[in-house]
């Protein structure tokens, strides 16, 4: 197991260098980079970086759509000892602050059309020092306090070792990765060298076959997953990743035809929007990597359309990967593969902190099976760390379950779990259920105030431009693929749903929203029994089921 710990990026990257100089690492954006390009162009960006005053522990932020600028500035921060944290492009106002004071970061490497969201707020950002800007002119009307260069300074240095630095520890923070605050604001997770290296490894494993394999890879890099299991799963690997500016259901198969990939990513609802899509001719690839893992009810039709192997994995930016699927261990349908062991001990425990039996739903918590593989605390805010460590576990807020085989299946967010009239129901596998119809491209599903003490389902749903579905058909289509007390009640359908800026759902927002304006099933004499899943035209009873 030793060889599993105590890693750093710089060594990753040097050791591949040495093995395929020549040979290309990362096709982004266009762009070829070899294995000693990213060597060489990471030292020039770190002596840039020097030069600007960053050293160890100091913190420098992207703002920046994908670019190997990105790519090159985690290195070049490793071989500092410095420590990157890329923002959500979509950030603006009090959550672009938020993160910015947060961090610290003196720097700040931003797109020219992303900018002036940070002059907006430059009066709160007293840290702020540099702008350094990507792709456009310097014509800014910045501060006098702020200095403004161009990111060419960064690449005009020599790409040399820089000899004169100590080589960076294995234990040295290297990210600072923001966890999506959906409730609340968002807290900045520290990772060590040592445990991006650990993600890489065995991440790289759901899709890892031979020293020929071409990742396809289009999620934006300030996401850990993306930037972990394709680009520096790709590198840890000694093959070629390709990674594309954005997501487009179009050019999604196109893509991986014209590179010659054979294995690729799809992040949150990407499988479903493709999904909905008409089948095309080009569509294809041996090996998905999708999280979180496909619908039961529809993995098997994915591979077969698809022509692929699912593989999936569970985890959370403070600790990943905490189960996974690949070759040597089957994805089974609804799972996220099995435990794994040789990082994380992990149990599911009720709220006494007591494991549960096999197959029994209850919290998930985790503590590391050896250092700096978890995250290293919540970036100053030592009062949120010790929260979630509890009975010197993590808790992670997440509900799931283990089989007696030791496979993994999320269940739910523990917030976001309902209980109605006695049965307890997963928003997420109502919501997978829905998604099943082929006029839904999304939906989303919440627990409102019941007049019986407990919740009702609701669910917000987005359908396919032009469909003409009303909440009745649904809902006979929800009858004949979920258990009855799982029906929603309350239907709503939506352009969108309420998002976080890193994309995930804001059903806070939804939950409070109400039922107003949403078709109830009971209203409209829809009755459902427990002996028999049926709709019958006859009045709401008076008590329970």
């Amino acid at each position: 197991m030793a060889e599993t710990f105590k890693q750093t990026l710089t060594a990753m990257l040097y050791d591949q260098a040495s093995k395929n100089p020549g040979k290309t690492a990362l096709t982004i954006v266009g762009r070829d980079l070899s294995y000693t390009d990213l060597v060489e162009g990471s030292n020039s960006v770190a002596r840039g970086l020097r030069q600007f005053g960053v050293g160890r522990h100091s913190v420098v932020a992207t703002l920046a759509e994908n670019s190997s600028d990105q790519v090159l500035l985690q290195f070049a921060c490793a071989r500092l000892g410095a420590i990157e944290v890329m923002l959500n492009t979509a950030y603006r106002g009090s959550f672009l602050a938020h993160q910015l004071n947060v961090s610290g970061a003196e720097n700040i490497i931003a797109d020219r059309d992303l900018i002036p969201a940070i002059l907006e707020i430059v009066p709160d950002l007293p840290s702020l020092r540099r702008i350094i800007v990507r792709s456009g002119d310097l014509d800014l009307e910045a501060p006098p306090r702020l200095e403004v260069v161009p990111v060419e300074e960064l690449h005009s240095h020599s790409g040399a070792d820089l000899c004169d630095l100590p080589d960076p520890a294995w234990s040295d923070p290297a990210t600072i990765a923001f966890t999506s605050g959906t409730t609340g604001l968002s807290k900045g997770a520290v990772l060590s060298q040592n445990y991006l290296c650990n993600f890489a490894k065995i991440e790289s494993m759901l899709w890892y076959r031979t020293e020929q394999d071409t990742f396809y890879s289009c999620g934006p890099l300030f996401h850990l997953a993306a930037k972990g299991i394709g680009v520096l799963g790709s590198l840890y690997r000694g093959v070629r990743c390709v990674q594309d500016d954005r997501f487009s259901v179009s050019r999604f198969w196109p893509r991986i035809r014209e590179e010659n990939c054979n294995a690729t990513l799809m992040l949150g609802s990407m499988a479903m929007l493709l999904w909905t899509r008409e089948p095309a001719p080009d569509e294809g690839v041996p090996t998905v990597v999708c999280i979180p893992a496909p619908p039961a009810s529809l993995q098997q039709e994915m591979s077969r359309r698809w022509h692929c192997s699912f593989e999936s994995n569970y985890g959370l930016s403070e600790a990943a990967p905490l189960s996974r699927s690949g070759p040597d261990i089957p994805l089974r349908p609804g799972s996220s593969g099995k435990i794994t062991p040789e990082l994380f001990d992990v149990r599911i425990v009720d709220d006494d902190d007591c494991e549960v039996s096999a197959g029994q739903v209850a919290e998930v918590v985790v503590r590391p099976m050896a250092p700096h593989i978890m995250f290293d605390g919540y970036y100053r805010n030592p009062e949120a760390s010790l929260e979630r460590f509890r009975n010197l576990w993590f808790h992670t807020g997440d509900l799931g379950k283990v089989d007696e085989d030791g496979y993994f299946y999320f269940v739910d967010r523990k917030d976001d779990y309902l209980r109605r009239r006695g049965e307890n129901i997963s928003s997420y596998e109502v919501e997978a259920a829905i998604a099943r119809h082929p006029e839904v491209v999304e939906a989303a599903v919440v627990g409102v105030a019941s007049e019986l003490l407990e919740q009702e389902v609701k669910a917000v749903v987005v359908t396919r431009p032009g469909a003409g579905l009303d909440a009745g058909e649904l809902t006979e289509f929800c009858i004949g693929n979920l258990p009855y007390f799982a029906v929603p009640r309350f239907i709503e359908f939506a352009a969108d749903l309420p998002r976080t800026p890193s994309g995930k759902v804001e059903k806070h927002k939804l939950r409070a929203s109400g039922t107003a304006h949403c078709w109830d099933r009971e209203q409209a004499g829809i009755i459902l029994s427990g002996k028999k899943a049926g709709a019958v035209a006859v009045p709401v009873p008076a008590g329970p089921e």
